[in-house]
């Protein structure tokens, strides 16, 4: 039994991985001096738990021991799973990231290889529409923020002329004067100064109709004897 099962054939989108991977860890690690049995049965047993964790729809503990198993044993197969585990997980940009992975560090065409191009470019439309999603969402909510800040400011002006009209209700004095009343301060400010000067004159002309009729004053002198 291959070491990387492919999760395709649980999730029914490549059955053929199996087939390109059937030999793959075991000769890839034979050939790598530095890995010893111990990190061979750690990487197996990493990845039957995510094995497991997939059967139970538990994609993001699949994900995690699917990437543990690749840093033991990086192999190409093991993107794939992680890629299917992002996919499953709703995040199509990380998807099309290892599943473009996995074709590229694969040393030949993996027979699957037709089927990751079509998961790629589903996962690429995906990625387009949520960015629309994205920018529909921050363009309705600019626009009901500046319809928010419309409707404040209104308000805000609204409420400040109701005040100003209860103030002048509530106290006559703070009314602005009337153009009627400033014109009948103004005829009031001239009847003042007519009658100011009507009043001079008629203390002018009385002084002269008093000096004109008065009697002569009786001399204060003393006589003298000649």
């Amino acid at each position: 039994m291959s070491l990387i099962h492919s999760l395709a054939e649980r999730s029914g989108v490549a059955v053929l991985v199996a087939v390109a991977l059937a030999v793959a860890p075991l000769s890839v690690r034979a050939a790598d001096e530095d890995a010893g049995p111990g990190v061979e049965a750690q990487a197996r047993a990493r990845f039957a738990e995510g094995n497991v964790s997939y059967d139970l729809a538990e994609f993001q503990k699949a994900l995690d021991a699917y990437s543990e198993a690749y840093r033991l044993m990086p192999l190409p197969g093991f993107l794939f799973n992680i890629a299917q585990c992002h996919r499953q997980l709703g995040r199509p940009e990380r998807a099309g990231f290892f599943y473009r992975r996995y074709l590229s560090l694969s040393k030949e065409e993996p027979s699957n290889a037709g089927l990751v191009r079509q998961l790629i470019s589903e996962m690429d439309v995906q990625v387009r529409k949520e960015q629309e999603r994205r920018l529909t969402r921050e363009e309705t909510a600019r626009d009901r923020a500046a319809a928010l800040r419309a409707q404040a400011e209104a308000t805000a002006a609204r409420r400040v002329q109701q005040q100003g009209d209860r103030k002048r209700t509530l106290d006559p004095r703070a009314t602005a004067s009337t153009p009627a009343e400033v014109k009948g301060g103004d005829s009031l400010a001239k009847k003042w100064w007519v009658w100011a000067g009507a009043g001079a004159v008629a203390v002018i002309a009385g002084g002269v109709i008093y000096a004109a009729t008065a009697p002569q004053p009786r001399p204060t002198s003393l006589g003298t004897i000649r």
